[in-house]
């Protein structure tokens, strides 16, 4: 039993299917990952997980579970009852801030830091998960993933020696679910439009994320490369489109027949 989708509860349930066991996901969205990815490519998600045999319960909730030595079921806000003799809740985390409570340091989803990882309090930083971090293209965002948490520790390590360049990562991040390479740069939870480069039916493509014509992020499925060790990648190109910050067109974003690499502002 997997109760949420997101990417964690994706990569459990695919390490649980290529183990031979039999897993059913409940998920609260009509799709998994659609307030990472929308509706369409969420459901494109979906389909790489009931071919491999997950059974996906949607636009429902896990409120319980029954058992006594071990769990035996879940009991869903619908009334289902699924047998299950071990559960992997992956439905998001809380920032730990303890450690500055009743401080002076200012906390709201996590420890609040200007562009430099410096918090409200002289000569104090934050980095990682726990840095809620004002970043200059993106806003205010906190990220939960290994490698900006390694960046950002090292920004922070910089800006207490002095060095006051902003941290304006653009964010990466991936996951392999059974055969299927996931590339994912920047960072967007709301836009205006999603322009597909590649094939939806044989799930091997890139999807723009735009918002007034300005590309906020790229996801990548069976394609694009690794931007962490690619340099030449298409998910590199993207991640220099989504720092310039400037307007660019559907249809070269769409056309294969035109390098990403060729759109970068001079």
């Amino acid at each position: 039993m997997i109760v949420g989708m997101g990417f964690i509860g994706s990569e459990v349930a695919a390490s649980f299917r290529q183990m031979g066991l039999e897993v059913t996901a409940v998920l609260s969205g009509t799709a998994q990952l659609t307030a990472v990815l929308g509706d369409q490519l969420g459901d494109v998600m979906g389909g790489i997980h009931r071919d491999h045999g997950v059974r996906l319960v949607t636009k429902d909730q896990v409120v319980g579970f029954e058992g006594s030595a071990h769990v035996a079921r879940a009991i869903t806000a619908k009334g289902a009852r699924i047998d299950c003799d071990l559960a992997v809740v992956g439905i998001g985390i809380e920032p730990v801030v303890d450690a500055v409570k009743g401080s002076q340091i200012a906390i709201d989803n996590g420890i609040l830091v200007d562009e430099t990882c410096r918090t409200n309090v002289p000569d104090v930083y934050a980095a990682g998960d726990v840095a809620n971090h004002l970043h200059p293209v993106f806003g205010r965002l906190r990220v939960e993933h290994f490698n900006n948490a390694e960046k950002q520790g090292r920004a922070a390590a910089r800006a207490m020696l002095g060095d006051q360049r902003p941290y304006d990562d653009i964010h990466s991040f991936w996951s392999d679910q059974y055969e299927d390479k996931i590339e994912y740069v920047g960072y967007a939870r709301t836009w205006d439009r999603i322009v597909i480069r590649g094939s939806l039916a044989t799930r091997q493509f890139l999807a723009f994320y735009l918002s007034n014509g300005i590309l906020r992020a790229a996801f990548g499925l069976n394609r694009g490369g690794d931007p962490e060790i690619e340099a030449e990648s298409e998910m590199r190109a993207c991640q220099g489109l989504i720092r310039a910050q400037v307007a660019v067109s559907d249809a070269k974003l769409a056309s294969d027949r035109v390098d990403l690499w060729s759109l970068q502002p001079e």
